[in-house]
């Protein structure tokens, strides 16, 4: 049935022109997934953060679904590849701006518009019946894509941004749009977001909180139960924003990996920013508030400071993530249930099953970049290791003449936050059931409870 609606009702896509155009929109959804992880980090206010996190997730998955629909148009795996090597002006320029403002208009006000216009257009050509799969596939796009812009001009409105403010950029950025009319669909190839990462040395936090870079003293820690909650607490929210941030960059500034890996990634970066929801929701309920201290991102410092991806991987999700935080995990699940907060126990057992998901990420990906590269995994595992315990060393050192540093090892090493500054590293819970399941073998996990004093073991 022909739809007299459309400028030329004629206009069917046969299989060759079907995979062209969804070509076209590929490389968007993936330029976009790039783009949206770069900026996470460098968005300073919780609202944006967390909106862009649930987006680049979303983003990355159409991009899958984009791909594995190529695939079975016949479009070969060289040429998929090909799609994620190039990009517009509009991405590039986006890429370098200066003002997150500016992006989000930018982004909502022109880019995502003309991606929804492209949707419809090529959703209009499809055949029914025999492209059944390509219709609920860009109808589900739409829908999310639909959502996407009208959280960020909401976010717009509410920060102020008149549509009048940046009506110069908005012109400038449509100048570069893509055209998906013309057969290369004005692509430069062999470029893309990332391809040279704008570095960022520390992530960009919210204007009521001071940061300290990991070499300045963090406050003492205050006195009272309720006090050292809220203190507590408030470390852990940006335990996980640091580790939000982290796993944005992941999708931006890592390139070569298959399509998987990002997806995987983004979901990380989705994961971090509902357990920053989570814990903002527990500070509340405790009476604390956000910038009640300062804060700091050992984590995101020391990632930034690897020299490798491999040892980026190692020292985030293998180490931190499947060793570490599947451990204080547990102990605040443990903790809260002994408070009798069965709210926050639960939260937290929640966010235990997502750092075993990020651990075993991480070795399933560090052994498939290792590898592709020819570097010895357990080598490289090693060396990670080494690299952070220097890196924890060296900042007890700066530390060692303040009132804090008798707390160290409770508070600041990476990342073993603790309820309470008198637990030690020493007296540690290991949760060597989840380390099972992240994918540690039965030695390593034995040499990781070597000092415990107490194991969880559910074989």
């Amino acid at each position: 049935t022909k739809n007299y609606r459309r400028v030329d009702p004629d206009n069917i896509h046969d299989v060759r022109s079907n995979a062209l155009g969804l070509g076209g929109l590929y490389t968007i959804e993936v330029e976009l997934s790039r783009l949206i992880g770069q900026w996470i980090a460098r968005f300073p206010e919780f609202p944006e953060k967390l909106s862009l996190a649930e987006m680049v997730y979303e983003e990355t998955l159409h991009a899958q679904m984009l791909e594995d629909r190529l695939l079975e148009l016949r479009t070969n795996e060289e040429d998929v590849v090909h799609l994620r090597s190039r990009t517009t002006p509009v991405f590039l320029q986006l890429e370098q701006l200066d003002d997150p403002y500016k992006f989000l208009s930018g982004l909502f006000r022109v880019v995502k518009p003309a991606l929804q216009a492209d949707l419809r257009s090529h959703l209009d050509a499809c055949p029914p019946y025999v492209d059944t799969p390509t219709i609920r596939m860009l109808q589900r796009i739409l829908q999310e894509e639909d959502k996407h812009i009208a959280t960020g001009l909401s976010l717009l409105a509410e920060r102020n941004i008149a549509w009048s403010d940046t009506l110069d950029l908005e012109f400038e950025l449509r100048s570069g749009l893509w055209d998906l009319n013309d057969p290369e669909g004005s692509f430069l190839s062999e470029s893309f977001v990332g391809k040279e990462p704008i570095s960022l040395p520390v992530p960009v936090w919210p204007a009521a909180v001071e940061y300290l870079s990991t070499d300045k003293p963090m406050p003492d820690w205050p006195v009272g139960h309720k006090e050292e909650m809220q203190r507590c607490v408030h470390e852990l929210v940006f335990s996980e924003l640091e580790a939000l941030d982290i796993f944005g960059r992941y999708v931006y500034e890592f390139s070569g990996f298959p399509w998987a890996f990002y997806v995987e990634s983004a979901r990380l970066c989705w994961d971090e920013a509902r357990h920053v929801e989570l814990l903002l929701n527990v500070l509340e309920r405790y009476d604390g508030e956000v910038g009640q201290w300062p804060a700091n991102a050992p984590g995101y410092e020391e990632m930034v400071r690897c020299t490798t991806v491999l040892e980026k991987i190692m020292m985030v999700n293998v180490i931190a993530e499947g060793e570490y935080s599947t451990d204080t995990q547990t102990q605040h699940r443990e903790a809260f249930k002994q408070l009798g907060d069965d709210l926050s126990a639960l939260l937290k057992d929640y966010e235990m099953a997502d750092e075993i998901v990020h651990g075993r990420f991480g070795i399933k990906w560090a052994h498939w970049l290792a590898d592709q590269t020819g570097e010895d995994f357990d080598d490289a595992y090693t060396a990670a290791k080494q690299s952070l315990e220097e890196f924890k060393a060296k900042y007890a050192d700066d530390l060692s003449g303040s009132d804090e540093s008798s707390n160290m090892s409770s508070i600041v090493n990476i990342p073993l936050i603790r309820l309470g500054p008198e637990e030690t590293e020493s007296t540690r819970l290991v949760n060597a059931s989840a380390k099972r399941l992240v994918g540690f073998s039965e030695e390593q996990i034995s040499e990781m409870t070597s000092d415990a004093s107490e194991i969880i073991d559910e074989k």
